[in-house]
């Protein structure tokens, strides 16, 4: 299937990359997607789909950085997976208001963090934060992205990125807080 859909890419260079970063990152993917969906075929779908988005859109892929490229694309299939698995058990998703109060804060978050606690364990502590809100500090934080552009690519709503953003933050500011404590 992936051949099919790559074969609308004009761009021979871009179909080649695009088709060896796939084969490169399959098992990858298909794990992130099988986690969320427990079922094996549902899983190939939400890789599939993903992909399916790319070939679309290949500028979209092609603009980001090829280091953060598996970060974006596996964001793009636990999102995928999310809806299929909400779909497919009727969960109803529930849309955030809009409020204010998680506007993007005019210093940088990751500033702000500087010197209060050692990298490796923060980054452990980011990994281990929900992949929803993982994906949205990743997209906003680490990869420079606006708001719009992650709800964009991520396919929920502003209002939902500014919240999981919020959430994620307020994690690692409680993180670093607790953190601090031992230390003083």
């Amino acid at each position: 299937m992936i051949a099919e859909m790559l074969s609308i890419i004009e761009d021979d260079a871009q179909r080649n990359e695009l088709e060896q970063f796939y084969k490169e990152n399959i098992n990858y993917f298909l794990n992130i997607a099988y986690l969320k969906l427990h079922n094996k075929s549902d899983a190939e779908n939400a890789v599939q789909e993903a992909f399916c988005e790319i070939v679309h859109k290949p500028d979209n892929f092609f603009s980001i950085n090829p280091k953060h490229r598996v970060s974006f694309i596996a964001a793009v299939i636990r999102n995928i997976s999310s809806d299929m698995f909400n779909k497919k058990n009727k969960i109803p998703l529930e849309e955030i208001d809009k409020d204010d109060s998680y506007d993007e804060n005019p210093i940088s978050f990751e500033d702000s963090m500087i010197g209060k606690i050692s990298k490796d364990k923060l980054k452990q502590f980011i990994k281990s934060l929900p992949p929803l809100q993982r994906d949205v500090l990743t997209l906003r934080c680490l990869m420079e992205f606006s708001t719009a552009e992650t709800a964009e690519k991520l396919n929920i709503s502003q209002s939902a990125v500014k919240k999981r953003l919020h959430l994620a933050k307020e994690a690692v500011r409680k993180y670093i807080h607790e953190e601090d404590e031992v230390y003083e």
